[in-house]
């Protein structure tokens, strides 16, 4: 029956307010602090982690973009290139056959 008065003085509070708990209560409040920071913190790595895989998936995305652009770029300016360009839109322009020359 003990047991039973014991579990019940929890139950209906009355173990909370003895002196014992009271003088408890500042350690309490900041053991609850404390682990209010701590889950505070892991959701802010936690964001952080993302934000920094979604920036280094843009980085990859934009180094592709830019290997494809620069890829095309070099492509589009070779002499092959170019003459092919001048012969599509019937310009009179002509690839040059002589070699150049050093003016002394």
């Amino acid at each position: 029956m003990a047991d039973a008065h014991n579990i019940q003085s929890w139950l209906n509070g009355d173990k909370l307010r003895s002196k014992a708990i009271r003088e408890q209560y500042p350690l309490i409040g900041l053991i609850v602090g404390l682990i209010f920071l701590y889950i505070l913190t892991g959701y802010q790595s936690a964001k952080q982690q993302h934000r920094l895989t979604d920036t280094k998936k843009e980085m990859l995305d934009a180094k592709f973009k830019y290997m494809t652009i620069s890829a095309q770029l070099t492509n589009s300016t070779r002499q092959s290139q170019i003459v092919q360009a001048l012969k599509e839109h019937n310009s009179t322009l002509q690839e040059n056959t002589v070699p150049p020359t050093k003016i002394k």
